[in-house]
């Protein structure tokens, strides 16, 4: 019998493939004929693995970096049209966001690991930590998803990202913006302690 993380992660990891399944074979259509098309799909993949991998780590700096990893794809699909200004703005927007939260992130994986002095999420996820520093590190948890989901004050970026190609877009609104979701689905132990 799977472990309730793993079952969980696979749940995530199918969701995940099948909106990126739909938005690639609607790209396919949407983007007949573009120059960029190779490198469009590269990054959807590249954004997609960063994703499997962010939601099946175990430790704790691999699950940092597939989380910027995740975001810097996102960036760069939305610079698929490099031409367009607006499409520049809004991807320059996004990632000072994604900057924001990545540090947010960063920093509760700091805390969490000094407090407890583990780097394995599960491990962590059952340790016992110090209320002060619960207390720290779960309101960067909530601060990095409420970025990554597009929640006020950090709404802009998702509002100005209607600029981006139509399956942007879509693995925007469908997918990656649900990482804020996932993260708190992953930390919910840790979040139910406080």
């Amino acid at each position: 019998m799977l472990a309730p993380e793993k079952f969980l992660s696979l749940i995530m990891m199918g969701l995940v493939g099948f909106v990126a399944l739909c938005v690639a074979t609607f790209s396919a259509r949407y983007l007949k004929g573009d120059r960029k098309q190779a490198a469009f799909y590269l990054n959807l993949t590249g954004m997609v693995a960063a994703v499997f991998i962010m939601v099946s780590a175990d430790h704790l700096l691999l699950f940092l970096v597939a989380w910027g990893a995740s975001n810097l794809f996102l960036v760069r699909l939305m610079l698929h049209k490099s031409c367009w200004g607006a499409a520049k703005a809004s991807a320059h927007l996004a990632l000072k966001n994604f900057s924001l939260g990545f540090f947010f992130l960063g920093a509760a994986l700091l805390i969490f690991y000094w407090a407890t002095g583990e780097s394995s999420l599960r491990t962590l996820l059952k340790s016992p930590i110090e209320t002060p520093w619960l207390i720290a590190g779960t309101l960067f948890i909530l601060l990095a998803a409420m970025t990554q989901s597009s929640l006020w004050p950090f709404h802009s970026w998702l509002i100005s990202s209607l600029n981006s190609p139509t399956p942007v877009s879509a693995i925007m609104h469908a997918g990656l913006i649900n990482g804020g979701g996932i993260l708190l689905a992953r930390f919910a132990p840790l979040l139910f302690q406080t």
